[in-house]
């Protein structure tokens, strides 16, 4: 199929490929395709019975050139269909392409631009901390440690728009990328204005999920002059994308090509269609945040009840990052404190990608920097300060003590 203006010429079929090719496929062309244009996508509706008479079966989307559809994109693998099972209740790949996830329903409220996120001020102690919230945050993911060190920081929590029920900003206009990061940026200007407004000197930033890490991190980089240090917490600071022009998919991806690809690949053709179903059934398992399954299920719950439109977009923008680019400037010490789960949880095959995501990336790729300590949190899921509240005080009480003996020299 070739596109040719504001329409696609050329062929394509359905066919009964043999296995293990003992025969030649039958190229036989079908006359009786549901086909739609969807910008720059061809959506196309099959009858089951011309592919096979039983209700599983092994499906491969095969490019080819002239008249053949033999495979001109090798190694693609196969996904498998079975019509007569029970619709799962993870891993959903369900697309609506009635929806628009970077567009807020008509009657949706959004946060006058003019106006900070919700702060909260708790604590009389003499060294500021400022818990920035994330997407996989929860509602009360600090609670333990602000009730923990009332005495001992001050404290000012803070929600990016959008979280716990709080308003988003205005979606940025339609066609932007988001390797500008709109959101994130402007969560970093609500960050500073919080410090000139409070007069407070040398904040220890305190981020969990992305966009407070990323926030974090960026003023980190650029206004180390108003930064003490910087804590993440259970977290990864990239997303690992490989080079589309390394076959071998080992190479990790340009900034370019992460833009090109979240751009134009996840961002139009999976997240603006994606169901809530969809969504909620990939996304975090409440194992993966706490150890206690109880709590895991309120944080799930809590991180859920955000509207998908908010989660989508700062997913895209943490995405479309790379803050480790810009290593070479940082000036400001950072404590990353990586949950350290247990055996059992990490030899779990369903648990590969956390292991690689949240743990594994902090070695893997993240640049060695002596600004940039890792801590590893043993048996702590992810929601680490809630988790494993001791050890994670303990190992921030260190890095504060270390930042203060720094200053003085």
């Amino acid at each position: 199929m070739t596109r040719i203006g504001d329409r696609y010429e050329g062929m394509m079929g359905v066919d009964d490929a043999p296995v293990g090719h003992e025969r030649p496929s039958k190229n036989a062309i079908r006359n009786n395709l549901d086909i739609r244009v969807e910008g720059d996508s061809i959506v196309i509706g099959v009858k089951r019975t011309d592919i096979s008479d039983t209700l599983k079966m092994n499906f491969v989307a095969a490019v080819g050139s002239n008249e053949k559809w033999n495979d001109d994109v090798p190694n693609t693998g196969q996904a498998s269909i079975d019509l007569a099972a029970e619709r799962s209740t993870r891993g959903l790949r369900e697309l609506d392409s009635s929806r628009n996830n970077f567009a807020f329903p008509a009657t949706y409220k959004t946060l006058a631009d003019g106006k900070l996120p919700l702060i909260s001020k708790k604590g009389q102690g003499s060294q500021t901390l400022i818990l920035i919230q994330g997407e996989y945050s929860g509602a009360t993911s600090y609670d333990n440690f602000i009730a923990q060190n009332q005495s001992r920081y001050k404290l000012y929590v803070v929600t990016p728009p959008g979280i716990n029920g709080t308003p988003a900003r205005r979606m940025p206009p339609a066609g932007s990328s988001f390797a500008e990061r709109p959101w994130t940026h402007r969560l970093e200007l609500d960050l500073l204005e919080l410090i000139r407004k409070e007069k407070i000197a040398k904040p220890i930033l305190v981020a969990e999920s992305q966009p407070g890490s990323i926030a974090a991190m960026d003023l980190a980089l650029e206004h180390h002059d108003q930064i003490g240090g910087v804590v993440i917490s259970g977290t990864s600071l990239l997303q690992f994308f490989s080079s589309p022009k390394d076959p071998t998919r080992k190479t990790l991806a340009t900034l370019a090509e992460r833009t090109d690809l979240v751009d134009e690949a996840w961002a139009q053709k999976w997240f603006k269609y994606v169901t809530p179903e969809t969504w909620e059934s990939n996304d975090m398992r409440p194992v993966m945040l706490a150890s206690d399954l109880a709590a895991g299920q309120k944080a799930s719950r809590e991180i859920e009840a955000a509207p998908l439109e908010v989660k989508i977009r700062y997913l895209c923008e943490f995405w479309a990052a790379d803050v480790t680019r810009d290593f070479d400037k940082l000036q400001v010490p950072v404590l990353a404190l990586v949950a350290g789960f247990d055996d059992k949880f990490l030899s779990d095959p369903a648990n590969t990608f956390t292991r690689m995501a949240y743990v594994d990336s902090w070695q893997t790729l993240v640049p060695k920097h002596p600004q940039v300590e890792i801590v590893k949190i043993p048996d702590a899921r992810l929601l680490i300060l809630q988790d494993q509240p001791q050890a994670a005080n303990d190992a921030i009480a260190k890095f504060i003590e270390g930042v203060r003996m720094r200053a003085k020299g």
